[in-house]
């Protein structure tokens, strides 16, 4: 008993089942509670999940008051591909173009912040982050006051009417997210390798091409993915500068789908593909991490 209050071990134990107690209590306990009242209710009966409601209710053809549908059906899945094309078409628009440019702005920011003595480097980031901050429909009604009277260069042709508005907030909203996993990425890469390969006569550009970049390309791309998969489910700015039909992505699709009681189906199908491009995109995401982080090993 001695021996053990002497190295330590009792004294790192009595202070660490406190701190175990406390977590449990706080943390564990309320989170098993929303599990255990996702999947039973107040009778011990078993209810659905959202994510297997969702599921179930994309093949369901009659659904009353039953825990399983009465009727199945493919034909909302056969809807959404008729009716969707153009919605995931403009999806990958918006939200590629919007994923590319928070990778390319989220690395050089990175590398300002971390690898130069630029005076403020840090207040980049905080404008960056300070989107988080700033609810989707607030930064919307911004932009149409904004962009009120803004005519495309050249044409007659009002800015809002474009795909501009609603790509640049998908970009401003999402550039949080591609940044930390830049910064994550950068922090990585150790200065030394950088000062080996300057003393042996690289010049800055080359260091930066040949082994900066190489290194955090993985965080870049990650942070690439995250941007566009969370900008493809973004509904609160869509909506709002969203000049026409014609031009809503798969989120708002969703929402005209489950305004009427017949879009219902097909709503919660094109739900389901919305959460498969979500996990998909996740997996990529780690997937790029993990490679990359391997090279670095």
């Amino acid at each position: 008993m001695r021996a053990a209050w002497r190295d330590g071990r009792l004294g790192a134990a009595a202070v660490a089942l406190p701190i175990a107690l406390f977590l449990g209590l706080t943390l564990v306990l309320p989170v098993g509670a929303v599990v255990r009242a996702a999947f039973l209710d107040g009778d011990g009966g078993f209810t659905l999940s959202p994510h297997l409601g969702l599921l179930l209710m994309s093949f369901a053809k009659l659904w009353s008051f039953t825990v399983l549908p009465d009727a199945w059906t493919l034909a909302h899945y056969g809807t959404i591909l008729q009716d969707t094309p153009q919605m995931l078409g403009r999806t990958l628009l918006y939200c590629g173009v919007a994923a590319g440019v928070d990778a390319l702005l989220a690395a050089v920011i990175a590398y300002l912040m971390l690898r130069t003595n630029l005076p403020g480097r840090r207040v980049l980031d905080y404008l960056a982050t300070a989107s988080l901050a700033v609810p989707g429909v607030v930064l919307g009604i911004g932009y149409l006051r904004l962009f009120k009277g803004v005519e495309v260069p050249g044409t007659s042709v009002a800015l809002l009417a474009t795909w501009f508005p609603i790509t640049l907030a998908f970009t401003v909203r999402r550039l949080p997210y591609a940044l930390r996993s830049c910064v994550a990425s950068l922090q990585q890469v150790h200065p030394s390798l950088e000062e080996a390969a300057t003393n042996l006569g690289a010049t800055r550009f080359r260091v930066l091409r040949r082994i900066v970049l190489p290194l955090m390309l993985g965080g870049v791309i990650a942070g690439g993915i995250t941007a566009f998969v969370t900008a493809a489910v973004e509904l609160s700015v869509t909506i709002v500068l969203l000049a026409s039909s014609a031009q809503a992505p798969v989120a708002l699709g969703i929402y005209f789908y489950l305004q009427s009681m017949t879009g219902r189906g097909p709503g919660a199908a094109l739900g389901v593909v919305a959460v498969a491009v979500v996990a998909l995109g996740t997996w990529l995401s780690q997937r790029a991490l993990r490679g990359r982080g391997a090279l670095r090993e």
